[in-house]
């Protein structure tokens, strides 16, 4: 029975702490690229649900261009282990598909821009030409 306690002790302990995080704020600051935000994504990735998951790699993408070197800091670290609903830079990193062309066009040639200023940058932006190629490959057959 210890052990059983032990195990369910993390996800007991979990389910308060993603109640009592301010979920809209934190996304606005993260978005932003505001840093006190940036550095509590891996706590807030480690309680996140599956919606809120999308929610923060979303943001986080929105920071990409806001904070770069923040940004690609925290997503190292997010890389760098399991987390139950986050991918990390292989999200982050791509052309958000499901949006207009207009606002896909918008979001390549700013995080573009921005990944070239760093040297840190070269898998994000790898990561972003790649799934620009595919999204603009894609726009090219469904006009044949």
């Amino acid at each position: 029975m210890k052990r059983l306690v032990l195990l369910l002790l993390p996800v007991l302990a979990a389910s308060p702490m993603a109640a009592a995080v301010n979920w809209p704020e934190a996304l606005q600051g993260i978005a932003a690229g505001e840093q006190i935000w940036l550095d509590k994504v891996p706590h807030l990735a480690a309680v996140a649900d599956v919606k809120q998951a999308i929610a923060l790699e979303d943001a986080l993408s929105s920071s990409l261009v806001k904070n770069t070197q923040g940004t690609l800091g925290i997503l190292s670290l997010i890389d760098a282990k399991s987390w139950p609903h986050m991918i990390g830079t292989e999200i982050v990193c791509g052309v958000p598909v499901e949006q207009s062309a207009a606002m896909v066009e918008d979001f390549y040639q700013q995080t573009r821009h921005a990944l070239l200023s760093t040297d840190k940058g070269a898998t994000c932006l790898w990561l972003l030409e790649a799934s620009y190629e595919e999204w603009q490959a894609d726009n090219a057959r469904k006009v044949k």
